[in-house]
């Protein structure tokens, strides 16, 4: 899957949700009738955390209305008729551009991280960010952006030298060699990547200190830091760990993806607005490989693109098995967070209906950051979300282990999700009464 190609085939039509990212969702630019080109901003959102959407395509207007997303909800929608496009747009790259304007690119190119921060707020966070940690743990999507690696190491470096930013940590997998190797192979400035393994308890300071880079690739262990996992990735790679409830920058950390540092470069050294991301499709389909999709193709045509469903499909997941969620159509659009698509035949979806727990304490052992997995799902499950909050289900990274060596089949990951999005709620109503 190492081979990379871009979907260039239009569909017959593209939705483009017009939020895509963590804030608040952007008006339509346009409306039913206008044609639009390539580039054109639809969207415009106002606030303190923006994302604009551009078009990914030429097209024709054809509705500005709800329409399902990948999220599981319905969002309003930009939905194009689009067309070969018959001039060349107009992208103007910026040389030398000091700090400042470097920001106002990248905010007006509307790109978003992994987990659905805008790129720019996470340079610029507001408390002072001493380094920038590029998650390339998510091995298939690394790999897709090999053939450009170039290019991310000279976008990760843009980014840094953005939002002033004293230093770069690169981490990768233990376990995906390609990568691995294709880190080693590159260079910085016209010298080699430092790449070595996190050994011990040994964190990235050290390595800073045993060179005379400030930028640098750490081999970690053999996990994928989810953005439920962000303490994990913290604590494991710099050492900082993170109590309840505070956020990578209040230790004084931002957290970036490789997809992003991609676009990045695109945007400033090519002058194009975020359009498209690398997709890796597995699963139940006759071709699983990784695509550039642009923003806004409907899945259905990606897994056309894949050679079809392998067998009668029986449920498609977004952005992974374990914590992704499953979409009941194939008609929503790819979006700015979308990196993977799992597809699962029929007899491959498990139907076992859940029993009560048998406490057998499996789901203690296999959670990762020791919480009570089976407890907290029960007082989930029974609207006692305030002992919820006592049993730290906040500090649930939804990595799905519990669930997964489960043989009651309980819903979890289901239930400890719900409970946190109670407590938040919970949480906010508190504050707005303290604010009246």
């Amino acid at each position: 899957m190492s081979d990379v190609i871009k979907l260039n085939k239009l569909p017959e039509r593209v939705i483009l949700p017009l939020k895509q990212h963590d804030g608040i969702a952007c008006a339509p630019l346009v409306k039913k009738g206008d044609e639009v080109h390539l580039g054109q901003k639809l969207g415009d959102c106002k606030g303190s955390e923006l994302a604009y959407i551009h078009s990914p395509y030429c097209g024709n207007v054809v509705a500005v209305e709800a329409r399902p997303a990948p999220g599981g909800k319905s969002v309003l929608s930009v939905v194009l008729e689009p067309v070969e496009c018959t001039e060349a747009p107009e992208f103007v790259p910026e040389k030398e551009a000091p700090p400042s304007r470097l920001m106002e690119i990248i905010e007006a190119a509307g790109i978003v991280e992994y987990y659905e921060k805008p790129t720019y707020k996470i340079l610029k966070p507001g408390p002072l960010i001493d380094t920038l940690i590029l998650n390339a743990t998510f091995p298939l999507i690394t790999r897709a952006y090999l053939p450009f690696l170039d290019k991310v190491l000279e976008g990760f470096q843009l980014m840094l030298e953005a939002g002033g930013i004293s230093k770069g940590v690169i981490v990768l997998r233990a376990d995906d060699k390609e990568s691995i190797q294709a880190f080693k192979k590159a260079s910085l400035n016209g010298k080699p990547l430092p790449v070595a393994p996190i050994i011990g308890k040994r964190h990235a300071d050290y390595y800073f200190e045993d060179t005379d880079s400030d930028l640098i690739a750490l081999v970690a262990g053999k996990k994928t830091y989810t953005p439920t996992m962000m303490n994990l990735l913290s604590a494991d790679v710099m050492g900082r760990s993170l109590p309840l409830g505070y956020k990578p920058e209040d230790v004084h950390l931002s957290i970036c993806g490789v997809k992003s540092a991609k676009a990045v470069y695109d945007a400033i050294k090519e002058g194009k607005p975020y359009l498209e991301n690398a997709v890796t499709i597995t699963g139940a389909v006759n071709n699983p490989k990784s695509l550039f999709v642009r923003f806004g193709t409907p899945v259905k045509d990606v897994i056309e693109a894949c050679g079809g469903y392998r067998g009668e499909p029986g449920k498609l997941i977004i952005n992974g098995s374990m914590g992704g969620v499953a979409v009941y159509t194939d008609e929503v659009p790819i979006v700015k967070n979308t990196t993977g698509i799992v597809v699962q035949a029929k007899e491959e979806v498990l139907r076992d209906e859940a029993m009560p727990c048998i406490h057998c304490a499996r789901c203690v052992d296999a959670c990762p950051v020791n919480l009570l997995p089976g407890r907290i799902a029960v007082m989930a499950d029974c609207g006692m979300y305030e002992k919820c909050g006592e049993y730290y289900a906040l500090s649930c990274i939804e990595c799905g282990e519990c669930a997964a060596v489960c043989p009651a089949k309980r819903h979890l990951v289901q239930l400890i999700r719900y409970s946190k999005l109670q407590l938040q709620k919970m949480n906010e109503a508190k504050n707005a009464e303290v604010i009246e």
